[in-house]
């Protein structure tokens, strides 16, 4: 099928996802007469690219906004504003966010998305072969025998017996569930998956093993993933490339590598400063960087910068002026108007 966009659609041609502009803002209701009182903004102007086979995390704190990113990827939820770009397999490059529900349908079969609770995102009504396989029935791909064969082969593929296609969701750990998911959001051969804090609710080192079988599949089938969590640890170790997000704004986007060893934003060395140092003879020492207060209700965001209230370096113009998302460095964008001038510590090499 071919879409016929609205207006000359282009990026870059390593480029996957193209977010531009995205924003998404949330009515309140309240009061006897139920009127709108407020608007949460969880997402407020956000732009970034996903590269081509590349990992990209989104970290920070419950309430920033990484998981309605997401969903405004898949178009679980319609954007307020702005765009978001796909390069489809064929090299077109739509939108997203204008496409009709029948064209947005093809779309899905090249998006996928991973869940963060293996207990609640699998019906417990159904059996392994009905859940990795209900993509195939729902988009009609293959006979009910193809069917069978391609959910035994994909359980297979994450690590599960194939016999176990008659059993039911109950009879799995979390892990096990997980991987189930992983199964599913497989079955349609994408090539963009969405993971929101997809191991967070499992065992470091059943978390570990799920993520080593996820960067398996990446190299396999050449997956590109937006990987979103809390734990920058597990950041540090699967993503390419690192955005940090605060009241839903980018605060810093950048490599890795480069982000960990020397952030360029506040907000980024106080997170860092909070992952569990593994050298018990504390070789790599850092400087600890309190984090004071706590993230601001998205419905009164401070004006100016909006972290400056829990900022050690803010002064009179970042309570004040809204700092935008700049480059600072080959790479490098940070939200902030001293970055060139701080001197931040990040995680020493080990």
């Amino acid at each position: 099928m071919t879409f016929q966009p609205t207006k000359a659609l282009s990026m870059d041609d390593e480029v996957l996802i193209s977010v531009r502009g995205a924003k998404k803002h949330f009515p309140v209701f309240g009061g006897w007469r139920h009127r709108e009182i407020a608007t949460v903004k969880a997402v407020d102007d956000i732009s970034f690219d996903i590269r081509k086979g590349e990992t990209f995390g989104l970290v920070g704190e419950s309430g920033s906004g990484k998981s309605s990113i997401a969903r405004l990827i898949l178009r679980a939820y319609d954007l307020t504003g702005g765009e978001i770009l796909f390069r489809r397999e064929n090299g077109e490059v739509v939108d997203i966010t204008s496409l009709s529900d029948r064209d947005l349908r093809q779309i899905r079969r090249e998006m996928q998305m991973i869940f963060q609770d293996p207990y609640s995102s699998l019906d417990p009504r159904m059996t392994l072969r009905d859940l990795v396989g209900e993509p195939l029935v729902i988009h009609g791909v293959g006979t009910r025998a193809e069917i069978a064969d391609r959910v035994a082969e994909l359980l297979q593929l994450v690590g599960l017996r194939p016999e176990y296609a008659s059993r039911y969701p109950h009879a799995f750990s979390g892990g096990q569930r997980q991987r189930i998911g992983i199964a599913r959001a497989l079955a349609l051969q994408p090539r963009f998956i969405a993971a929101d804090e997809a191991v967070s609710a499992l065992d470091v080192s059943v978390a570990a093993q799920n993520i080593n079988l996820m960067q398996d599949l990446q190299e396999q089938f050449g997956l590109t993933y937006l990987f979103i969590t809390h734990d920058l640890g597990m950041v540090e170790h699967i993503s390419d490339r690192v955005g940090v997000m605060y009241l839903g704004r980018l605060m810093e986007v950048g490599e890795t590598d480069a982000l960990f060893a020397r952030p360029l934003h506040p907000y980024t060395e106080a997170l860092l400063a909070a992952v569990p140092q593994p050298d018990p003879r504390g070789n790599r020492t850092r400087k600890r960087v309190p984090l004071k207060g706590e993230i601001a209700d998205a419905m009164n965001v401070p004006s100016g910068c909006p972290f400056h209230p829990r900022c050690a370096y803010a002064d009179e113009r970042c309570r004040k002026e809204i700092p935008e998302l700049r480059t600072v460095l080959p790479g490098r964008q940070a939200r902030c108007h001293h970055a060139e001038n701080l001197e931040l510590t990040g995680v020493p090499a080990a």
